[in-house]
C-alpha cells in the first residue's frame, strides 16, 4: 500500500475554504496530468489523466465516488481505474486554526494490483507525495487569488 499526506496552512477562513472544497468539480481539475472529467451523479465522477514519467506515458480512466463529506470539515473518496488495477481511497480534512486562517490537510492511499503494478510501485510510492503536494497546492492556489476571494465575500 503506498500512502502520502500533506498539509498546508491557509490565510482564510475555514468557512471560504470550505466553500470552495465541497464541489469536487473545483478540486477535479487541479490534479496533475488533468485531460477531464464527467459528473455521473452527485457521488460518482469518471476522471481522464495523462501521465508522463520520463519516456514513459499512460492515459488512466479513474472513477472517483465521494464517500462522505461532513462540512465544513471532512471530505472522504475512493478512487479506481477502469481495469481495477489501482484501487485507492483518500481525504481531504479541514480545520480553522484562527478566525482567519486553516489547515488543510490532503491524504492518499493507493494498491496497485498485477505484475505492473509490483514493478511501478516503487517508482509510483517514490513520486507520490511531490504529486500530493503539487494537487493541494493547485487546490489552494484559485483560494489565494483576489478574484475568488471577491467573488465569496
Amino acid at each position: 500500500m503506498l500512502k502520502a499526506d500533506y498539509s498546508v496552512n491557509i490565510d482564510l477562513p475555514q468557512s471560504e475554504v470550505w466553500s470552495y472544497l465541497e464541489d469536487w468539480s473545483h478540486w477535479a481539475k487541479q490534479v496533475p496530468g488533468y485531460q477531464t472529467h464527467k459528473k455521473v451523479s452527485t457521488a460518482d465522477s469518471i476522471w481522464e489523466l495523462h501521465g508522463k514519467v520520463g519516456t514513459i506515458t499512460k492515459d488512466l480512466k479513474l472513477y472517483v465516488r465521494i464517500v462522505e463529506m461532513t462540512s465544513p470539515s471532512t471530505v472522504q473518496f475512493r478512487v479506481r481505474d477502469s481495469e481495477n488495477r489501482c484501487l485507492g481511497s483518500g481525504c481531504f480534512k479541514l480545520s480553522g486554526l484562527t478566525s482567519r486562517s486553516s489547515e488543510l490537510t490532503c491524504l492518499l492511499e493507493l494498491e496497485l494490483k498485477g505484475l505492473t503494478g509490483k514493478i511501478s510501485a516503487p517508482l509510483i510510492g517514490s513520486l507520490l507525495p511531490a504529486l500530493l503536494e503539487k494537487f493541494v497546492q493547485r487546490i489552494i492556489k484559485p483560494l489565494k487569488e483576489a478574484d475568488y476571494v471577491a467573488l465569496s465575500l
